[in-house]
């Protein structure tokens, strides 16, 4: 079981591809070649794609260069309005979907783009 921020980081390195670049001061930032500091993109503490849906939106359109993506409200077994997320991929056989629910937009954004990568989780806050 994850807590937000270590799936913020699975998000990163599996998803998105970065590595973590730290400076001469200890600074951290994801980078996408750790011994480029040229090739920055932002700091560790600032990409929270659980909780924010900007961020949550640059993991979609990552993987939307090869999936299809949808997003639906959905309800869970206590009536509660809770999010779906889906990613697809058509191999030309058959459709693959990597559905995930959460209470929140971001976090089912998150848990079903690390489950198209091949990395399931399952989350101890929400």
């Amino acid at each position: 079981m994850m807590n937000l921020r270590e799936i913020d980081r699975l998000v990163a390195t599996k998803v998105m591809g970065w590595k973590i670049y730290a400076d001469s001061a200890g600074y951290k930032f994801w980078s996408i070649n750790e011994d480029d500091i040229s090739r920055i993109i932002c700091s560790v503490t600032s990409f929270e794609p659980t909780k924010d849906i900007a961020d949550a939106w640059q993991v979609v359109e990552k993987l939307r260069e090869r999936k299809i993506f949808s997003l639906y409200d959905a309800w869970d077994e206590d009536d509660n309005k809770i999010f779906c997320a889906v990613f697809e991929y058509n191999d030309t056989y058959h459709v693959v979907e990597y559905k995930e629910y959460a209470e929140t937009a971001p976090l089912a954004i998150c848990l079903a783009a690390l489950k198209s990568v091949g990395v399931e989780v399952e989350v101890i806050e929400q």
